[in-house]
């Protein structure tokens, strides 16, 4: 059996070596190398290259949403709206640290529409429900306004940092032009 720290090892080994190839080039035997665990323990651990990449993008997932923080951990005088600047800017920082693994799996994407699919279903539609509770959790403060629609808003607000991780990032937009993160995050922050 797979301890924990086998497993870390080895979302560890996917994500460094995803980061520098195509998603379809990652052989068992490298990631064996490179995670330090027998190729026999992942086979047992995981079962397929799909289960590797879903646990990858479950952990990145995880590790973005715990960079959002409680609301009665708030500094005094702190609003929703400089809650929501502090955190789409964490999230766009946390987005521009997985560029490589992001950016290949989207690539992979192009090609496997399965892969498509796991992305979209972990990493935006977990995303998204994530993004949900915490809004639901300001909503439950009071903190929004009477019928305010949070699974629409998370939608729009998700989508908009994705948007900008890709045009900014990953389609040479900063070569273009200079981008002010604050202006953008600040601005998407208003629609609630």
């Amino acid at each position: 059996m797979m301890t924990s720290s086998q497993r870390q090892q080895v979302l560890d080994g996917a994500v460094d070596l995803i980061g520098r190839g195509a998603l379809r080039d990652v052989a068992l035997d490298e990631l064996a190398r490179t995670s330090g665990v027998s190729a026999l323990e992942i086979v047992r651990g995981f079962s397929s290259k799909e289960n590797i990449l879903r646990a990858v993008l479950e952990r990145e997932l995880e590790r973005i949403a715990a960079t959002a923080h409680d609301p009665a951990l708030r500094m005094p005088g702190e609003t929703l709206k400089d809650e929501l600047i502090v955190l789409a800017r964490v999230i766009l920082d946390e987005y521009r640290r997985r560029l490589p693994l992001m950016s290949r799996v989207l690539e992979a994407s192009r090609d496997d529409r399965e892969v498509g699919a796991l992305f979209y279903r972990t990493f935006v539609v977990q995303g998204r429900q994530l993004f949900t509770g915490f809004l639901k959790a300001r909503a439950d403060l009071g903190e929004l306004r009477s019928g305010f629609d949070i699974e629409a808003a998370a939608a729009m607000f998700l989508a908009s940092l994705m948007g900008v991780l890709l045009m900014v990032e990953l389609f040479g937009g900063r070569q273009v032009e200079d981008f002010d993160d604050m202006r953008f995050v600040g601005h998407a922050a208003e629609i609630f």
